[in-house]
């Protein structure tokens, strides 16, 4: 079986599962610093994968999680403003990510880049987390049914 680069590797999830908090009032930081962080990870991002497409490559696919994860969480909130709390915020978050992913002895750079390769070509090398759980759960769906005969 395939390696899989679980979720919690990615500064994206982390700050994807923040704003859904945000928006729910349960926690008080304006994510915006950190969601634009992401979209420029993201666009940047981009300009490796597109020239490097091929007929394997999940273009589509990251541009809809990217879509739906940073952009319209970035429209809904991008006119609040921003407090001094909301730096000290961001920088203690990116800290918190930085000391999680040392603890599991990760490699922050070797994450992202394995998964813009996987994007680039979904069986060169491991498996984006959400791709894989997608891929189950079609696979799970698409079962043939079982027809039991009753003796």
């Amino acid at each position: 079986m395939k390696k899989v680069l679980t979720i919690d590797k990615f500064l994206s999830i982390w700050i994807f599962i923040y704003t859904i908090a945000y928006f729910l009032k349960i926690v008080p930081y304006n994510p915006i610093i950190l969601i634009s962080i992401a979209l420029i990870y993201f666009i940047g991002s981009l300009f490796i994968i597109i020239p490097r497409s091929n007929e394997r490559s999940l273009l589509t696919y990251y541009i809809t999680i990217n879509v739906i994860g940073k952009a319209i969480p970035f429209i809904l909130i991008f006119n609040n403003k921003i407090t001094y709390d909301d730096i000290v915020f961001t920088l203690y978050f990116i800290l918190a990510y930085i000391i999680y992913m040392q603890l599991f002895e990760e490699d922050i750079i070797c994450a992202y880049r394995e998964y813009v390769e996987f994007i680039i070509d979904r069986d060169s090398c491991s498996e984006g987390a959400l791709y894989h759980y997608f891929m189950q759960i079609q696979k799970y769906f698409n079962q043939p049914e079982l027809i039991v005969v009753e003796a």
